[in-house]
């Protein structure tokens, strides 16, 4: 089946959503039908092969007359035309309805400039409530609030008739009125939020680049990203994005990774440095030739990831989904209920149409179905711009409740790289810059971690001929220097510093040895701290022999750890943990290579470090830190902790407010029942927008780097 996404705009609330999802799903060979209103993203599956797009647009406009399906950017400005239908008819209705209510006049001119400004401000409501009911069989928001506002107008004129008389009629609906103005300058405001909102999530995600400058000799032209192939170079100049991953040919710059990586300071690069696609050209200009096509390059993943992770929802996003239908059609129930129960205690029958209608009102769930959603984005894109990718909303909320977090050593924990710590010489006829030059002369051709360590170190020594090389795969080179023979290798573990050595021996006679090391990554300790003040317990898999793993364990504080062990061994471990583990308990298996893809697919949460590495690796997790710092694990973890707590916040404020709200109505505290429910509605969901939004500016903090520890690695 192959997946589309569509763009549906002016879906008014997120009961409207659901209800044009469920319209959409019942299209014939439509599945996995999703409708995200807080990004207005409509994602399907389908294998029809003919025209389908005019049964797509009848089930829209069906269920939602004023939606809009975006095609192109020219759909996409009309959109934003400031006057639009909507305000139009609010501020006919408004001013005509005020005129009413404020201008002394005759009472059937007053009665006639109030009526004629309830229809404006309640006819785009009505409109779709009738257009839901009839066609799509669903009772929305639109309906509740048509009911109650012409409820209240019906109740104003029988009031005023029965108690006042015609001369007081005017003033009997004027509640009806402020009620619906009220109503509408809420849902602007709510529609303005979620606007504000939406544009803030794209503004952190705007990674995509617009074009990219092909150079052919001498001479250079525009073409899109997508037409570019492998080996091409392409110029990129200040203010650019970088269009393609590549490896710089010529020029050095400064470049901001931030919407990649979440580095907040400029990275410099120069020749044979590698370059992502999506970052800034802060200075200079560069040369790159490029490594992979555009569908391939680190933006473009990242952008499919973000796409996709609309429709993995979260356990409380589904939950919330099942309960606003369940508690809409509760809360019709209990009005149905007080409206007979005030008939039986004697009250008024106005009375308990009046309090059914209240009822009404509150109980559209907007609060919950809008606040909820959009948090959990949110909280995808801020997590996006400090170079994390979440590939659900479920992913987040299982980080929130993890037991314990298993991790790969080489790569994850360390940086898999080994660097030159000292060198001894055995012989005080050689120099330690002599004893160094001897390696390097060995090592110059070797492309053996441990050799370019040291070419690294010997990077401002001269080297010069040798005759007579040897390799000798898993001992050592050997070769002739001025008539001596030279011999680099005997890789060992220097008992006194716990370091690997490489001895250098000329004629046979041991002269010096080279001392090099693995480092822990920056952030590791830090991370474990973190991890083991939260309670999560944390464990290590290694391939390595068990002397590292246990000096890597030792210096991470981790007490749990496996050494010399295969993907398969592994797999199987964690297999075992996850059959011990209770239920609501999460197990976490954090990994950087391919041969970690089974594992990380297998655990409830698979972290890769680096997006830039295998993509098995990659699409067998569900999360992928971009630039490999452990420390971003922490800023997930803090991260899902406060998503969980703004959603759960807004959930049980929404809920309590309206409870109470319902009480104090039925008790008859408030005089102006209707106008309080307004809030209850609008003013609820308002607030609970704008507190999902402070994900939007979630700080993270600065990272406190530790002193580099270093650990020994074969």
């Amino acid at each position: 089946m192959k997946k589309y996404v569509y763009e549906i705009r002016n879906v008014d609330c997120a009961q409207c959503a659901k209800h044009l999802e469920t319209a959409i799903s019942r299209i014939k060979g439509f599945e996995n039908v999703s409708y995200n209103f807080a990004t207005m993203k409509l994602t399907f599956e389908t294998d029809r092969t003919d025209d389908f797009f005019p049964d797509l647009k009848r089930a829209v406009y069906n269920s939602e007359p004023d939606a809009q399906i975006i095609h192109d950017n020219a759909q996409h400005r009309a959109h934003r035309k400031i006057f639009t239908v909507d305000l139009i008819l609010f501020l006919v209705g408004a001013i005509i309805g005020f005129i009413g209510f404020l201008v002394p006049m005759p009472v059937t001119a007053k009665i006639v400039l109030i009526s004629v400004g309830v229809v404006f401000l309640l006819f785009k409501t009505a409109y779709k409530a009738g257009v839901q009911l009839f066609k799509n069989k669903t009772i929305g928001e639109n309906f509740l609030v048509t009911i109650a506002v012409l409820g209240t107008y019906g109740l104003g004129l029988f009031n005023t008739i029965v108690e006042e008389g015609y001369e007081a009629l005017g003033e009997g609906i004027e509640e009806c009125l402020m009620v619906i103005i009220l109503y509408s300058i809420g849902k602007m405001l709510e529609a303005s939020v979620l606007a504000s909102s939406r544009k803030s999530i794209s503004n952190l995600m705007e990674i995509q680049p617009d074009f990219a400058m092909l150079v052919h000799g001498d001479h250079e032209h525009k073409v899109p990203p997508q037409d570019v192939k492998v080996g091409s170079i392409i110029k990129v100049r200040p203010g650019e994005r970088v269009p393609l991953d590549g490896i710089v040919k010529s020029g050095s710059a400064s470049v901001d990774t931030s919407h990649i990586t979440g580095e907040s300071l400029p990275v410099s690069v120069s020749q044979k440095s590698k370059i992502l696609a999506g970052t800034i050209l802060l200075d200079g200009v560069l040369e790159i030739e490029t490594t992979s096509v555009y569908q391939e390059s680190a933006v473009a993943r990242i952008m499919d990831l973000i796409d996709n992770a609309n429709d993995k929802k979260s356990k409380t996003e589904t939950f919330i989904n099942k309960f606003a239908k369940w508690y809409t059609i509760a809360v019709i129930a209990l009005a149905v209920v007080v409206f007979f129960g005030s008939w039986a205690f004697g009250l008024p029958l106005t009375q308990g149409i009046y309090y059914a209608l209240i009822l009404l009102f509150i109980s559209c769930p907007c609060a919950f179905a809008i606040s909820v959603p959009l948090a959990y984005f949110s909280a995808l894109g801020r997590a996006s711009k400090n170079g994390i990718l979440i590939k659900g909303s479920n992913y987040l909320d299982i980080s929130a409740k993890l037991k314990k977090i298993i991790f790969d050593k080489t790569g994850t924990l360390t940086t898999g790289q080994f660097v030159v710590k000292d060198i001894i010489t055995l012989d005080t006829k050689y120099s330690t810059q002599d004893i160094l030059k001897f390696a390097a002369l060995g090592e110059q051709n070797s492309i053996h971690p441990i050799a370019r360590a040291i070419q690294h170190r010997a990077h401002s020594v001269k080297l010069e001929s040798v005759s007579d090389f040897v390799e000798n795969s898993g001992k050592g080179v050997s070769y002739t220097y001025k008539g001596d023979v030279v011999f680099v290798g005997n890789i060992s573990r220097d008992s006194t510093d716990d370091l690997t050595s490489i001895q250098v021996m000329i004629n046979e006679k041991p002269v010096g040895k080279i001392l090099l090391a693995d480092s822990l990554k920056e952030n590791s300790v830090e991370v474990c701290d973190y991890l083991k003040k939260q309670n999560v317990k944390l464990a290590m898999l290694s391939g390595d022999n068990n002397q590292v793993t246990a000096h890597v364990a030792h210096a991470l504080g981790i007490d749990e750890y496996k050494s010399g062990l295969t993907p398969e061994q592994k797999y199987a471990l964690l297999e075992e943990d996850l059959k011990n583990e209770k239920a609501n308990e999460y197990i976490a298996f954090v990994g950087d290579g391919i041969n970690d893809a089974p594992s990380l697919s297998r655990a409830d949460l698979g972290i890769s470090m680096g997006l830039s590495g295998s993509p098995a690796t990659v699409e067998a997790s569900d999360i992928v830190v971009v630039d490999d710092d452990p420390g971003k694990i922490k800023d997930l973890h803090k991260l899902s902790k406060f998503t969980r707590g703004i959603v759960w916040t807004n959930i049980i404020f929404a809920l309590v407010t309206k409870i109470v709200i319902i009480v104090l109505e039925l008790c008859g505290i408030f005089s102006e029942g209707m106008l309080v429910a307004v809030f209850a509605d609008v003013g609820v969901t308002l607030l609970a927008i704008l507190n999902s939004l402070r994900l939007l500016k979630y700080n993270f903090g600065k990272k406190r780097v530790k002193k580099e520890k270093i650990v020994t690695v074969n």
